[in-house]
């Protein structure tokens, strides 16, 4: 009898310990989801990647996008480009190991919008966080302006100068609505059924360019300017380049991405200015990317593009302040 009692005792007692063995098992999977959670939750939040993009334009149907990386923790592998013509946009995705404070150029080549006509890029940052690839906010807004430089977003101001309806060319705004039966067309409402004005009443005292009469409709007020002039308010107007030189020096070896001159100032930096080089094969008007004064080892200021040109040693260039003037 007493053998029956001690043997259910250690029976009991067996079932307690595996209770409170099946109990504490219950709770650590809660504690360790709790805690898994809380550092996911950690590794998240230390995430401080911040990207500024420092220049973007449109050279011979690419966009070229300057990227720095700021201050801030976490592992940075890809940037997604988001690319807008204010009606349509393209995403393009391009690996990215930036480290902190670095800079870099990217060649993005849109396949769905056309090149000249994007006026807005953004960069947000993918990051890799316990094995998965995140993608961040959007982390910085860049505008393109219709000369192919850079704009801030508060610097776009709309113009509406001499339109009726219709969107801004800057901004593409609204600058208003025809009212009853007009319609818009270029910026001015007219009737339907339109009797348009003589040429010279549209035109006034302008020898070049084109204005818009009464109807809406485009007039030629002359013929083009002659070589080194330019239509400005409807007057052919003389242009100069803000400096001229010859190249002197071309590398790497003949891709002509980069060229010393002595005749390149060391005190005025041309970056984002336009460059041509009259006589030679490079036969486009370029946008100075890059502009160095003379560091250890070179003696001249230089100039550098992200891709490679025709220039060459003994060419003549000349730098214009905006792509008008230069194309003219």
């Amino acid at each position: 009898m007493n053998s029956k009692r001690g043997l259910s005792a250690v029976v009991i007692a067996l079932i307690i310990i595996l209770l409170s063995l099946v109990a504490v098992g219950a709770v650590w999977v809660v504690v360790k989801n709790i805690i898994s959670g809380g550092v996911k939750e950690m590794d998240l939040g230390k995430f401080t990647i911040d990207l500024d993009i420092t220049n973007a334009y449109e050279q011979r149907g690419n966009i070229t996008v300057i990227v720095e990386r700021k201050a801030g923790e976490g592992e940075l592998v890809k940037i997604k480009f988001i690319l807008s013509d204010k009606k349509n946009s393209e995403i393009i995705t391009e690996e990215a190991n930036l480290s902190e404070l670095e800079s870099r150029n990217f060649f993005l080549h849109p396949v769905v919008l056309v090149s000249t006509d994007i006026v807005r890029v953004s960069v947000a940052p993918v990051f890799k966080s316990a094995g998965s690839e995140i993608i961040g906010g959007i982390a910085d807004t860049y505008y393109i302006n219709s000369n192919g430089e850079q704009q801030d977003e508060e610097e776009c101001t709309p113009d509406c100068t001499g339109l009726q309806c219709g969107p801004d060319p800057e901004c593409g705004e609204s600058c208003g609505t025809c009212t009853g039966t007009d319609v818009c067309s270029n910026g001015v409402c007219v009737q339907q059924e339109c009797e348009p004005e003589s040429i010279e009443t549209t035109c006034g005292t302008w020898v070049c360019g084109t204005k818009i009469n009464n109807c809406g409709a485009e007039v030629n007020c002359g013929e083009d300017c002659l070589e080194g002039q330019m239509c400005l308010e409807g007057n052919c107007m003389k242009i100069t380049p803000v400096n001229s030189g010859k190249v002197e020096e071309t590398w790497p070896g003949t891709s002509g991405m980069y060229f010393g001159s002595a005749d390149l100032p060391m005190d005025f930096n041309y970056q984002e200015y336009y460059i041509e080089f009259p006589g030679s094969e490079e036969a486009d008007c370029l946008l100075i990317a890059i502009y160095k004064f003379p560091i250890e080892g070179y003696s001249k200021s230089h100039i550098g593009f992200n891709f490679e040109t025709l220039i060459e040693t003994g060419n003549d260039y000349q730098i214009w302040a905006t792509r008008e003037e230069c194309e003219a």
